[in-house]
């Protein structure tokens, strides 16, 4: 058997691929790829699938046709689970409810390999790839899983710049009070695996001395099609014909618009300040603001340092997957964009305001919107 684990990294399309193993549950699990549940949620709506007899999630029952996150995420659930139960200051955060333990988790997807024998299992998580400077325990467990099993461990890595922009937006959206990445926001992350990728992988690859890695360069997953195909292709497993495709499940703020979200989360109460975020991620349907290639994010000096402290990383990376470096196009790092942050935001401001759909955002955030200043 084979068993291929997708651990990330974070925003990388991770979110899709979810979507897409678990709405095509029943097709998998028929070519003999299992994508286990890992609670009750997950495994009533895959036996509703399975009775149906109809592999179109809407056309089962409720659970399946809203395709709640336990299902969809089944395991993020297991990895915050994981998280949660080996560090004090870690929980499960709220969108996961009424998880079991993460042993009745494990013993779980054991017991569906074990009914179902199939050829491969698949577990796909972006929340693994926090167990790297985590206890040695928690990718052990993972290892010890299906003893037996052939590995293949899919990792796909953005360069620094269009990463660390995009977890900011993601943290943004999240309601996370932020320091802005032009000024010292960007200081954080040095040490975290959100830019430390040596620490994320590096004991992924002492705690699965024979498995087989595959990492990705994000610039080639989007130039193969997306996360979908290439994951598709860097598992190596015989996908079955006929797999239903699925939207973009985590869209993001526009760069333009990054700086009101941010200003927003620090200003607003919490229910004003997600208002104001959904509306902005909305409003990049609709508005034409500065392209998100055209935004500078950091400044000359914050890239120059990012640079700077980078290149040994990716030169470990190189050294891993055999090459002279990992990221081709890294001193593409160091070079600034176009439109500053502000400037790029200031114009932002205005399409906000002037947008037909500004009258229907709650009243706070509307008047925070009108207020605010970006001098």
């Amino acid at each position: 058997m084979d068993l291929v684990i997708f651990m990330g990294h974070h925003k990388v399309g991770s979110s899709s691929l979810q979507s897409w193993l678990s709405t095509n549950w029943l097709r998998l699990a028929q070519a003999g790829i299992l994508y286990p549940a890992v609670e009750m949620q997950g495994l009533a709506a895959n036996l509703a699938m399975a009775l149906s007899g109809n592999p179109d999630p809407a056309a089962t029952n409720p659970i399946t046709a809203s395709n709640p996150i336990n299902v969809r995420e089944a395991h993020n659930a297991l990895a915050f689970k994981m998280m949660a139960e080996s560090a004090e200051k870690r929980e499960v955060p709220p969108w996961h409810q009424k998880l079991p333990g993460s042993g009745q988790m494990i013993r779980a997807i054991r017991q569906q390999a074990l009914a179902m024998q199939p050829k491969a299992v698949v577990l796909c998580s972006e929340v693994f790839a926090n167990f790297g400077p985590m206890p040695p325990r928690l990718l052990k467990r993972l290892k010890t899983l299906f003893p037996k099993a052939n590995v293949r461990i899919v990792c796909t890595l953005r360069r620094p710049d269009s990463y660390v922009t995009s977890w900011h937006g993601q943290r943004l959206k999240f309601g996370h009070h932020l320091r802005a990445l032009r000024e010292d926001g960007l200081e954080e992350h040095f040490g975290s695996i959100h830019f430390n990728y040596r620490r994320m992988l590096a004991r992924w690859v002492e705690v699965f001395p024979k498995a087989e890695f595959a990492f990705r360069d994000y610039a080639e997953v989007l130039a193969s099609g997306g996360s979908v195909p290439d994951f598709m292709a860097a598992s190596r497993l015989d996908w079955p014909e006929g797999l239903v495709e699925v939207e973009n499940s985590n869209p993001s703020l526009p760069l333009a618009a990054m700086e009101i979200a941010r200003l927003g989360n620090q200003e607003l109460p919490g229910g004003a300040a997600k208002a104001l975020r959904e509306h902005l991620i909305g409003s990049g349907k609709r508005l034409d603001y500065v392209s998100n290639s055209e935004v500078e994010m950091f400044g000359e000096a914050n890239r120059a340092l990012m640079l700077e402290r980078f290149r040994p990383i990716d030169a470990w990376l190189g050294q891993v997957v055999g090459r002279n470096r990992f990221f081709a196009d890294l001193e593409e790092v160091g070079e600034t964009r176009p439109v500053p942050e502000l400037e790029a935001a200031r114009a932002g401001l205005e399409l906000v305001r002037a947008d037909e759909g500004f009258s229907e955002l709650r009243r706070d955030a509307r008047g925070f919107v009108k207020k605010l200043s970006l001098g």
